[in-house]
């Protein structure tokens, strides 16, 4: 009935369609529909009388019909299913029995769900609770507003009878989706009964999806209340299917009815499509069920919920980062509602002390940027608290590591927020930067306050900035002469021990210490993002910017009083001393050359996250030893290639720089 129901629907759109573009040619498609009126009503008359006595056992078998139509084509990213065209013509047949009202039809389908039949297959039978709650999901969603503010009681009844049986978990994520539709398309009930039911109803089924979301955690130890994640893969809803795979859902079903309920032995495949459905649903949903004046109530169930959710986000191990990924979105849903902060302001605080916090995929950087941001926010001391916290005080982190490690999360504070949100705290972050620097800071320490540096530019106008640039630049000149005293230290020794030394550096340097090596990549980093920033942003800095780069290539000046006075030392940029130094120490033994790559370069150069060598910076220093002077000489054989500059397009640069420096701030995961 349902196939030759589609074929008259069809048929009865063809006509629509030929008679409103006025074609008197159009011809049907088969002699028996030359009156499609007709058969329609034929259609009906078999199923009516059925509704009355057989309704269960009609309602039972449109289930069956239900799972055993499927789309061609599985829909990315939907934890919950989309109807079919096939499907949604089983809705459209249902609609038009006219015996059966939308109250007729909820009380119908709670029957079948409370006691499903079985669907016999050639291969395996399953039941056709799961399909008859598709077809409610997708059938409420058919249906008016009015028609909806008319059958709360009814469909209310449906949600809090089903959340109580022993469903397999997307039975209950379906029942999530029809609670969450109906409250978006009636958001305020007049009923205050219908009020306390539907915050019932929410609690009951939240709860339940909470649960599943927990199915992937186990118990730290057997009389213990904590929670740690499973070692076991975790499946992510997120994968493309094949475009010609039998999908829709056919995928959904068969893990619907592959288990009546969730196993706590088993590896759970619904744990993550339990977070992603939570992260898009929960914060809003809650907005709308709890009223302005109740909103506290709903605090309890958020904290409940969340037991489920920290131990995803405390874990960073590759295997995880699906459920971290959901969990980072739903904490970031959730931090929007100021309300929730009890729920969440504790965990998120010990989340960004942790030392293993900046350990993530890059997919979950926009989350924890608002997350953080949410915390300072809603938290009005928070941020002057965390910038004037000591780093001897921290008991979370290693001795060695508590400064620097500080300094970077009191660097992604200010990244978090917007433009100039935090410049009334300047003279604050001053005294801290200028504590640290008298303290003799370790190679660590000055890595992270370069990154700090490059965070107070993105992060406050540069009329706020005046008082902070000669600490930024004399930091700048620090580390930069103490590069050039490092390389230039090599011109004494003897040839033998270039020789020694040659020999041993064809595999990279070994002068330098990793945590060097990342000191001297940060201040060129810095030196990158000061030159990228177009220049009416920082005007200041315009003044300085001889200081480490050429702006006039004397080599070819002709003027007079081109020699130096007898005594005198010719003053070069820092970038070119840097230059020359590293070229002498090292020459062409590790593979530097000359040639010069003819791509068209752009603010900012420096995207790599470490270095192996400082050989490595050697393109990056050439290419500005040529990017603010004029042109070459036609003389000069094969000369660097200059970066563009300033850049066309200012806009691009600022977010360029945007996207670098929050990659900056997160560490590789381990497999």
């Amino acid at each position: 009935m349902a196939l030759l129901w589609g074929v008259v629907m069809r048929e009865e759109f063809q006509r629509r369609v030929s008679d409103s573009a006025q074609s008197g040619r159009h011809s049907s498609t088969s002699v028996y529909f030359k009156s499609t009126k007709i058969l329609r009503q034929r259609i009906l008359e078999f199923l009516v009388p059925l509704t009355g006595q057989y309704g269960v056992q009609l309602m039972a078998s449109l289930g069956e019909v239900w799972s055993r139509r499927k789309s061609k084509r599985r829909h990315k990213n939907k934890v919950l299913p989309v109807a079919s065209e096939s499907r949604l013509t089983i809705v459209d047949l249902v609609k038009s029995l006219n015996t059966l009202h939308t109250d007729a039809i909820l009380q119908l389908i709670k029957e079948v769900v409370k006691k499903p039949h079985q669907i016999k297959g050639e291969q395996k039978s399953s039941l056709v609770d799961i399909p008859m709650l598709q077809f409610s999901y997708a059938y409420i969603q058919s249906i008016s507003a009015q028609t909806l503010q008319e059958n709360v009681a009814p469909l209310l009844s449906l949600l809090r009878e089903s959340v109580q049986l022993n469903l397999a978990p997307p039975g209950h994520f379906l029942l999530l989706g029809i609670l969450n539709d109906f409250v978006n398309r009636l958001p305020n009930l007049d009923n205050k009964k219908d009020t306390r039911d539907l915050q019932e109803v929410t609690q009951r089924i939240l709860e339940a999806v909470g649960g599943i979301a927990g199915s992937s955690l186990e118990q730290t130890s057997w009389l213990s209340r904590s929670l740690e994640v499973k070692v076991q893969p975790q499946v992510c809803p997120e994968a493309e299917e094949p475009e010609d795979a039998d999908m829709d859902c056919e995928h959904y079903d068969s893990l619907a009815q592959a288990s009546t309920m969730v196993s706590s032995s088993a590896p759970s495949v619904y744990s993550v499509q339990a977070l992603v459905l939570l992260a898009e649903i929960l914060a809003p949903l809650l907005d709308m069920v709890y009223r302005s004046d109740e909103k506290e109530k709903a605090v309890p169930l958020i904290s409940r919920l969340m037991y489920y959710v920290f131990p995803y986000l405390k874990n960073h191990s590759a295997y995880n980062m699906p459920s971290f990924e959901a969990g980072s979105q739903l904490l970031s849903s959730l931090t929007g509602y100021a309300y929730t902060k009890r729920a969440w302001k504790k965990e998120v605080f010990e989340l960004f002390m942790d030392p293993l916090f900046f350990t993530m995929d890059m997919s979950c950087a926009p989350s924890w940027k608002s997350i953080i941001d949410h915390l300072l926010t809603h938290e009005k001391t928070m941020f002057k608290d965390l910038m004037s916290m000591q780093s001897g005080s921290l008991k979370l982190f290693v001795n060695a590591d508590q400064k620097p490690m500080l300094l970077k999360r009191q660097a992604y504070a200010m990244f978090s927020g917007e433009l100039d949100q935090y410049h009334l705290y300047l003279p604050l972050i001053q005294e801290r930067l200028t504590e640290a620097l008298r303290m003799n800071p370790s190679n660590a320490v000055s890595a992270q306050m370069f990154l700090m540096f490059r965070v107070l530019l993105l992060r406050i106008s540069s009329q706020h900035l005046t008082s902070l640039w000669p600490i930024m630049v004399t930091e700048l000149i620090r580390i930069f002469s103490r590069l050039e005293k490092s390389l230039q230290a090599d011109k004494d020794v003897s040839k033998l021990a270039k020789v020694v030394r040659g020999a041993q550096e064809k595999n990279g340097p070994v002068n330098f210490s990793q945590a060097e090596l990342d000191m001297y990549l940060s201040a060129c980093k810095f030196l990158d993002t000061s030159l990228a920033f177009p220049p009416e942003k920082l005007p200041l800095f315009q003044m300085y910017r001889w200081a480490f780069v050429p702006e006039v290539d004397v080599s070819r000046y002709s003027g007079p009083d081109n020699a130096l006075i007898e005594g005198e030392r010719e003053c070069s940029p820092h970038v070119v001393r840097v230059v020359d130094g590293i070229q002498q120490r090292y020459g062409s033994q590790n593979g530097l050359s000359d040639e010069s790559s003819t791509d068209s370069l752009e603010f900012p150069l420096l995207t790599q996250h470490s270095l192996t060598s400082i050989t490595q910076l050697l393109p990056f220093l050439r290419t500005l030893c040529c990017s603010f002077q004029g042109p070459p000489l036609h003389s000069q054989s094969n000369p660097p290639c200059p970066a563009d500059y300033p850049a066309a397009s200012s806009e691009a640069v600022m977010k360029k720089l945007e996207c670098t420096i929050e990659a900056e701030f997160l560490d590789a995961i381990e497999s």
